[in-house]
């Protein structure tokens, strides 16, 4: 199944600068060592505040070079399930962070849950042990662990459901940190989550998983259910091709902490913003 022609949309209603950010420059010259100010410093609350405005179940990826947001809409089953890949160590965790941090600041509980299966449980913490957010999570779990199974089981059988016209409920974005660990699972439970990769954005279950660009030609099987892709760092440009199913490469490489999503005609980077809301600083 190929992929969908334009899977992301930068919000091209909104300023092409965001509000204050001259101003705010050409004050900086001006200010007292001393005196205190807010400062955008690329957080998702920063980035959320500056756009009004927001579009209905919509994702957070990140900031252009041109300042706007970049977001990712979930709602068209086309979009399919997506792919967060690059290099170790290059944004990968962080990226699927962002994304949730930004889907719970503009929707209800009623209205958006997750789902984390995980190598690491402790770097989700601070998602999951927020007392205002704990009401969107249905569960993270190590990838090893018997719950994780159960889960999947569930959001299998809800999805199921809704295909048949028996259940609707909150859009869900089940979160898969690190696709290396999926042929771990019993066979039962992989068999539920291809199915889900394959079907589950048509019944509102959207699924978002990542993978080091190195392990993905022995991932097939798994990487080419995924419609949509976000690619940062890959050092190989064999791994890059094989990875964003284009034969144009992009002109412009990125860095650690930076991503690019083929639009449909051209390759749009953006950079991953800090979890949280504006800093106050010292300037």
């Amino acid at each position: 199944m190929g992929m969908t022609q334009l899977f992301v949309s930068p919000a091209k209603t909104f300023p092409g600068i965001l509000p204050g950010l001259r101003s705010r420059r050409r004050n900086q010259k001006t200010l007292h060592p001393r005196k205190r100010k807010t400062i955008d410093k690329l957080t998702v609350g920063g980035l959320m505040a500056s756009i009004k405005p927001m579009p209905k179940r919509s994702l957070l990826l990140g900031k252009c070079d041109d300042e706007l947001p970049f977001l990712i809409e979930m709602g068209d089953p086309e979009l399919g399930s997506i792919l967060v890949a690059c290099d170790a160590g290059c944004g990968k965790t962080h990226q699927l962070q962002a994304m949730v941090d930004s889907a719970i600041r503009t929707q209800a509980a009623h209205e958006f849950q997750f789902a984390v299966l995980t190598f690491n449980t402790t770097e989700w913490s601070g998602l999951i042990q927020n007392s205002k957010q704990k009401k969107y999570i249905q569960g993270c779990y190590a990838w090893y662990d018997d719950c994780a199974v159960r889960m999947i089981e569930n959001i299998t059988e809800l999805a199921e459901a809704r295909l048949e016209g028996e259940r609707q409920g909150a859009d869900i974005l089940l979160v898969l940190d690190d696709l290396s660990a999926v042929e771990d699972l019993p066979m039962e439970a992989q068999v539920n989550l291809r199915w889900l990769l394959e079907y589950g954005p048509q019944a509102a279950i959207w699924v978002v998983g990542t993978v080091d660009a190195r392990l993905a030609v022995k991932m097939r099987y798994w990487i080419d259910t995924f419609r949509t892709r976000i690619i940062g760092r890959v050092d190989s440009k064999q791994d890059f091709k094989g990875l964003s199913l284009q034969t144009s490469l992009p002109k412009l490489s990125v860095e650690p902490g930076e991503f690019q999503v083929w639009t449909g005609d051209a390759w749009m980077k953006y950079r991953l913003p800090l979890l949280g809301d504006l800093s106050t600083l010292e300037v």
